[in-house]
């Protein structure tokens, strides 16, 4: 970055330099004419970079308007004086002692106002630059919560079941505990990542389904999953499909209802991936759960313009349709 600017800064004096150049040519031989056009090009680099680096940061910014107005004057006033006595004058302008004193006074403010619109503007970009940079720090704050937001209930209810399988010295619990394990796990330190392999996302998914199958469900049976297409090249964000996951086992009727269901869908067509969730339900739910708001909001933060999000909620089915471009 900091090349890229000293950059545009020769660009832009070698523009005034030949500006001025071809000013010369009319009077002066090329050598002379080039000899002076330098010294010409120098008075306004020190003049725009003596208001740009010393006059605004240490005058304009902590002293105030009244001093940095009095400061240009006098630095008008002593570089005027230096530029009269070496004749500069005479060979750079050519004209009366009033036409050098007007014309170096507007060559002087009008490189000055050059500077100080440069220091303007990139004020504006820094202060723009970082105003990006704190928004973008506290989106990522929140979708780190966001990601968290598993239910604990499910923690706790988990451990809870794996304690009565260790009670009765079910051959489950080493198995559920592991699972339970993998999940920690995959919350922990693969879900600060930015994306993961959709294999090991539909790995999780599993995992929680095994684990609320200890609860001893109504409808065990009814429950499918089913994942066509995927490979080993795709990848998506962390946690986005168990809050779907999670929100199906929450409000349908799977646990005390012998005739529901719960269909899970996986199906990656080269880089679209869609998935389906359908469960019953006896009692309508209005409100949308927390999960699937934070589930929205991360799928406008990370896949904008590239998702779907659909909700329907028909006669005693709920559904979750959501189509995502994995093509990052």
């Amino acid at each position: 970055m900091q090349k890229i600017k000293v950059i545009y800064h020769v660009i832009f004096w070698v523009f005034v330099y030949f500006f001025v150049f071809d000013y010369m040519m009319d009077y002066y031989d090329i050598f002379l004419a080039l000899f002076l056009t330098f010294l010409e090009i120098v008075i306004y680099i020190i003049i725009a970079y003596v208001n740009l680096y010393l006059l605004i940061p240490k005058l304009l910014q902590e002293k105030g308007n009244i001093t940095y107005i009095l400061s240009l004057a006098l630095f008008l006033a002593i570089f005027y004086t230096l530029y009269s006595f070496t004749d500069l004058g005479f060979y750079l302008i050519g004209g009366s002692e009033w036409r050098n004193i007007i014309t170096f006074a507007l060559n002087y403010l009008m490189f000055i106002l050059i500077s100080f619109l440069f220091w303007y503007f990139t004020l504006y970009r820094d202060e723009k630059q970082n105003r990006l940079e704190l928004q973008n720090e506290k989106l990522q704050a929140e979708l780190l919560l966001l990601k968290s937001q598993v239910s604990p209930h499910f923690l706790f209810n988990s451990l809870n079941n794996i304690y009565s399988l260790s009670v009765v010295k079910n051959d489950n619990a080493p198995v559920m505990i592991e699972k339970l394990s993998d999940i920690l796990r995959y919350i922990i330190y693969e879900g600060k990542n930015q994306f993961v392999p959709l294999e090991r996302e539909i790995e999780l998914l599993n995992n929680y389904i095994d684990l609320q199958l200890l609860k001893k469900l109504k409808a065990e049976k009814n429950i499918s999953v089913s994942v066509n297409g995927v490979s080993s090249l795709h990848k998506i964000v962390p946690l986005l499909l168990i809050n779907i996951i999670e929100n199906c086992f929450k409000h349908s009727d799977i646990g005390y209802n012998a005739n529901g269901f719960l269909r899970i869908n996986l199906k990656v067509n080269e880089s679209e991936m869609r998935f389906i969730a359908e469960n019953s339900f006896l009692k309508s739910n209005k409100k949308q759960g927390i999960g699937l708001m934070n589930l929205e909001k991360q799928l406008q933060h990370y896949y904008p313009d590239k998702h779907k999000f659909i909700i329907e909620e028909m006669t005693g089915v709920y559904k979750v349709d959501m189509t995502i471009d994995l093509a990052i």
